[in-house]
């Protein structure tokens, strides 16, 4: 089969002069001359669309697509099925403070404060209207959301503190809590990588499928999977643990209604049912799951068994006619339950929700265990450089790290030194403690069900 080799322009006019002395009189051609310019200029031009055939060769191979050519390449592959991750806007609160405690001083939705960072204002907007009762110098908290998506509105406590749109009577705002949820755009790499996962997790059922259905998971507010890790028995067991996280550590969600308030898994027996649902799923199994016949409490394990991930009940026994069955449990929300939908599958909407797990296999969707970090180091300023700048710049590099490895993985003290020495103005870098280990510090061993995260409050730098 023929293989495409561009050519050069110097090669292209040898060929070219080479012809035109063979097949005419000449005897050589003058560099000089009009038909070797002639020859030289066509030279130019078809060397320019070996190039740009060189580059329409790359641009249809995810392996080196770049940007918008990257996009349409996954439409291609998977048409709607997978497409590159958008920038999301940090969200927070904010409290309002005025002099006085007389009357009520209303701060009406829409109000533009900011923080300040070496580019300027990083502005928010209230998304509600928020209030300074009488007697009260402060509001209660109110709801901002960055007007730029992206990372850098991420910001420490007390960062925002300047008003772009005045209130009347109000002189000081700030934002006790940092925002931490702000994401850029995914990059060609993370897209490029989740992509090729997605296309091999397509046969269903193995763990790239499990983990690249996972990592695909997205709700109306925004919030997505950004890690997912199965964790399988040594024996196989046919169960499943499928770990995940939105890079916060605390996507773990779950509601109570169920508790205190039975849900009617059956108002009256038809007598014989074996198999009973619960309303909501997936089951929190963290034994609060009670079941009642008839208001007598059963006994999981000899009287019933509980799938959690599908809220299915087993009973040992048949029900008999106009038995009445309840149950009282947590269940989970967010996306360890929009996750847990995907790797089951929804028989209601069998066409969005196919399901990715083998028959047989009980997968549960589960939030890894976060294991807080905290590092304490002394650094060293450049002469020259702004130390309070440079101390900023080495604390957002190493909360950037720790927050973005995967579930399972260590932290490497050896990785934080490398990435606060990369920051311009870093002179020195001694580690004065990493979670609870002193120099030399020791790694942090991470294990497969759980997450290593960091808040900005836990890195002190002097």
């Amino acid at each position: 089969m023929p293989v495409f080799r561009p050519r050069n322009r110097i090669e292209i006019l040898r060929a070219m002069a080479a012809r035109v002395v063979a097949r005419s009189g000449l005897s050589r051609l003058e560099r000089n001359g009009g038909v070797y310019h002639v020859l030289a200029a066509a030279a130019n031009e078809i060397a320019e669309v070996y190039f740009q055939l060189a580059r329409l060769r790359q641009l249809f191979s995810i392996e080196t697509a770049t940007g918008s050519d990257l996009d349409r390449r996954a439409a291609e592959i998977q048409p709607a099925s997978i497409v590159r991750r958008a920038a999301l806007f940090a969200t927070g609160e904010v409290t309002f403070i005025r002099p006085g405690v007389a009357g009520i001083t209303n701060i009406p939705i829409g109000t533009i404060v900011a923080a300040e960072d070496q580019d300027g204002l990083v502005k928010y907007r209230t998304t509600a209207a928020g209030q300074i009762t009488a007697g009260n110098t402060s509001s209660a908290p109110v709801d901002v959301v960055a007007l730029e998506a992206g990372e850098r509105a991420n910001v420490d406590g007390a960062s925002i503190v300047k008003f772009v749109s005045r209130v009347a009577g109000v002189t000081a705002v700030t934002n006790a809590v940092s925002l931490e949820n702000g994401r850029d755009r995914e990059s060609d790499r993370e897209f490029r990588a989740r992509l090729k996962s997605y296309v091999q997790s397509l046969s269903r059922g193995t763990v790239t499928a499990l983990e690249g259905f996972a990592r695909n998971v997205r709700l109306s507010d925004g919030r997505r999977v950004l890690f997912a890790k199965v964790v399988e028995g040594i024996t196989p067991s046919g169960l499943v643990d499928l770990y995940i996280d939105d890079g916060t550590g605390g996507v773990e969600e779950y509601s109570v209604t169920y508790l205190g308030a039975p849900d009617t898994l059956l108002a009256a027996a038809l007598g014989g049912e074996l198999n009973l649902f619960t309303t909501a799923r997936p089951i929190r199994d963290d034994g609060a799951f009670e079941l009642w016949i008839n208001g007598m409490l059963q006994v999981r394990g000899t009287d019933y068994e509980l799938n959690p991930a599908l809220g299915q009940v087993e009973l040992a026994a048949a029900l008999a006619p106009a038995d009445v069955v309840t149950a009282e449990y947590r269940y989970y929300t967010g996306l360890i339950q929009q996750t847990q939908k995907v790797i089951d599958g929804d028989p209601t909407n069998a066409i969005s929700y196919p399901g990715v797990r083998a028959a047989g296999v009980m997968v549960l969707v589960k939030a890894p265990l976060t294991v807080h970090q905290n590092v304490e180091a002394a650094i060293t300023v450049s002469t020259g450089f702004d130390t309070a700048t440079v101390l900023t710049n080495v604390a957002a590099v190493i909360q950037s790290y720790i927050n973005t490895l995967d579930i399972g993985e260590h932290v490497i003290s050896a990785e934080i030194v490398e990435r606060a020495m990369a920051v311009e103005g870093m002179a020195n870098f001694r580690f004065i403690e990493l979670t609870g280990s002193t120099p030399p510090v020791a790694d942090q061993i991470i294990l497969a069900y759980q997450v290593a995260r960091i808040t900005a409050a836990a890195i002190v730098l002097t």
